[in-house]
């Protein structure tokens, strides 16, 4: 019994350690991956008009997804959320980058894992970043009204959030506005703008942007000039994007005839261009490290599938081995109960019986003996007979003496009631221990009476 005790102590104790270990790793996992998302933060957080940070940010969260995709399906929320925001983290590059292919890829797996959140705010945001990239890329409708569809439901839950609201609400004007669908366009990036306004927040950043709709809407060019001209009023712009506004302004300046204004626009036409050639060459290196990282992490899950496989196989194993194990020590555990109510059982009846026979002893009557044997097979019917069958060899006497001593009569006793002498008896015993091979003769009639 102690043994199976031992031996289950030790598949607890390593399942125990196992598990321990396990958690620790995944642990320290996180918390590198957090640096590094963090580290990327700080890069990312810097104007990127005034630096390069954004090509130095993207493999820094690339090594911080390597990590989370290391992690357990049963994530808890804060590295659900972590990896999630990563990949967000990375999609903003790549938009910013003007990278759309590897956007969509990384916004698809931010949102896999939001889903499992259901974190209203960045379920929102992401589905109407994949409707905005699907709709200025690859201009696929029905995937553009499929994620519109998925962000719509949350934007109710984001009013008090104002940055979420704000974030959606541009994404989804965006993407109808790609998908011709100007009138509603016009009217959701309308309400954004107002929005803000009642809120106080500097909407001159957005105010370009609507210019930018409203000079590729039919019927709007013109109308589109003072928000346009607002670019001079804010720094918070790529370079890119201020030469794109320029040229826009210069065609319109050209319709109104006037020149000078139209040159000093077409002055920002060099500009454009290299910055045009530097973001085409940064989107090269941009989908180069992300291709680069989706093989490496296709191949990693996949070696990670095998090796949770493996330990779950291990864990299912032991856990097999243990239930049988604690099935046999509760099995051994009940015989030995069992067996031992059973022996405590028979010797109250046994005291019953002594009790019984010794007061026909002490009476001293006729036919003691035979008196004793009834007594017997009224506790025992069949006993004795069945131990007569067993040892024929036995004589009536000697069958007599392991009867007698099975009820604790002693050799004087015995003497008295077979009315033999005490050495005939001794002499009986010896005999009958060396021809049936047993022990004591108070235990040879014990195993018929079970």
């Amino acid at each position: 019994m102690k043994k199976f005790f031992v031996i289950i102590s030790a598949i607890f104790l390593m399942l125990s350690f196992f598990c321990c270990n396990q958690k620790q790793e995944h642990s320290e996992t996180y918390l590198k991956a957090l640096s590094y998302y963090e580290e990327g933060i700080n890069l990312t957080s810097c104007p990127p008009i005034k630096n390069d940070s954004l090509l130095k940010a993207l493999p820094i969260f690339i090594d911080a997804a390597r990590l989370l995709e290391q992690l357990p399906e049963d994530m808890s929320k804060e590295e659900i959320s972590l990896v999630s925001k990563t990949y967000h983290e990375m999609s903003k590059i790549m938009f910013l980058k003007m990278s759309n292919n590897t956007q969509i890829d990384a916004l698809k797996r931010a949102l896999y894992y939001q889903e499992m959140n259901i974190d209203s705010n960045m379920m929102a945001i992401l589905a109407a970043d994949l409707a905005l990239t699907y709709s200025s890329t690859i201009n696929d409708t029905t995937e553009i009204m499929h994620y519109i569809r998925l962000a719509e439901p949350y934007l109710d839950t984001t009013t008090d959030y104002i940055e979420p609201y704000l974030k959606v609400k541009s994404s989804l004007s965006m993407a109808l506005y790609y998908i011709e669908d100007d009138d509603s366009s016009l009217m959701v990036e309308r309400e954004r703008i107002a929005f803000k306004n009642r809120r106080g927040l500097d909407t001159r950043r957005d105010s370009v942007h609507f210019g930018m709709m409203l000079y590729h809407t039919p019927g709007y060019k013109l109308e589109a000039k003072p928000y346009l001209l607002k670019i001079f009023n804010t720094k918070e712009f790529p370079e890119i994007l201020r030469c794109v506004i320029m040229e826009l302004l210069s065609e319109i300046y050209e319709e109104e005839n006037n020149i000078d204004s139209m040159n000093l626009c077409n002055k920002y036409y060099e500009t454009y261009f290299k910055l045009q050639e530097k973001r085409h060459l940064d989107n090269l290196q941009l989908d180069e490290q992300y291709d680069k990282y989706k093989v490496e992490l296709e191949a990693k899950l996949d070696t990670l599938r095998k090796q949770k496989n493996k330990q779950k196989r291990i864990i299912h194993t032991s856990i097999i081995v243990l239930v049988i194990l604690l099935a046999s020590c509760i099995f051994v555990f009940n015989k030995k109960q069992y067996n031992k109510n059973i022996h405590e059982q028979e010797e109250i009846i046994n005291n019953v019986l002594r009790q019984k026979v010794f007061a026909i002893y002490h009476k001293h009557k006729d036919n003691v003996y035979e008196n004793i044997l009834k007594e017997f097979n009224t506790f025992y019917p069949d006993a004795f007979e069945k131990f007569k069958s067993t040892y024929p060899h036995l004589t009536e006497s000697q069958q007599a003496v392991c009867l007698l001593s099975f009820l604790s009569f002693r050799t004087k006793e015995i003497s008295f009631i077979l009315n033999l002498r005490e050495n005939t008896i001794s002499k009986y015993r010896n005999y009958i221990t060396k021809s049936t091979g047993v022990k004591s003769l108070d235990d040879i009639i014990r195993p018929f009476i079970n």
